[in-house]
């Protein structure tokens, strides 16, 4: 399936409105994870390491920790979760990994990207920034081309950055709409 990312998106996204139409109560749950403070990082941020080393997108878990935490918890629990699958993801790559072909992801980055080798900051920072597939295909090519892995960590977290406060910024406001 082409859009595979963009359809669990939208199902996850989805899945809250469903859960409080069949009766259950979103409320509840939410004052219950908010109830439990920094302890909640410890299976929000698990769960999303487990999403960003897998090739599904842990976009929907990012927003469910700002609509948890507000804004700034919320970037914090999506940079721990984003970086810490980032690590975990290259690590189990470059060790596992025999060879894997990369060019038909490559196909889906931009032109100007393609120009720039993969060990460059600005290759590993600019495609960290396509929302979706961005991540999983510098997880995988900087682990590949063995990119060092300072570099990799540093570039990801100027990466990561915008993109964690965005969409903690996004669930927060899906919480205030929904005056929770």
């Amino acid at each position: 399936m082409r859009y595979r990312a963009l359809v669990l998106f939208v199902v996850l996204m989805a899945l809250p409105l469903a859960a409080t139409a069949l009766g259950f109560d979103l409320g509840a749950a939410v004052d219950w994870m908010r109830a439990q403070g920094l302890w909640a990082f410890c299976f929000t941020v698990p769960a999303h390491i487990l999403l960003s080393i897998s090739p599904l997108s842990s976009d929907p878990v990012a927003l469910v920790n700002g609509f948890i935490y507000g804004t700034a918890l919320g970037a914090v629990a999506n940079g721990l979760g984003s970086m810490g699958g980032a690590v975990a993801g290259y690590w189990l790559i470059r060790r596992s990994a025999e060879e894997i072909s990369l060019p038909e992801q490559f196909a889906k980055l931009p032109r100007w990207l393609r120009e720039f080798p993969v060990a460059s900051p600005v290759f590993l920072i600019g495609v960290r920034l396509i929302p979706l597939i961005g991540g999983d295909i510098v997880k995988y090519a900087a682990a590949l081309y063995r990119v060092p892995f300072r570099r990799f960590l540093w570039t990801q977290a100027v990466g990561i950055t915008p993109w964690a406060i965005f969409l903690a910024a996004v669930g927060a406001g899906f919480s205030f709409l929904i005056g929770q």
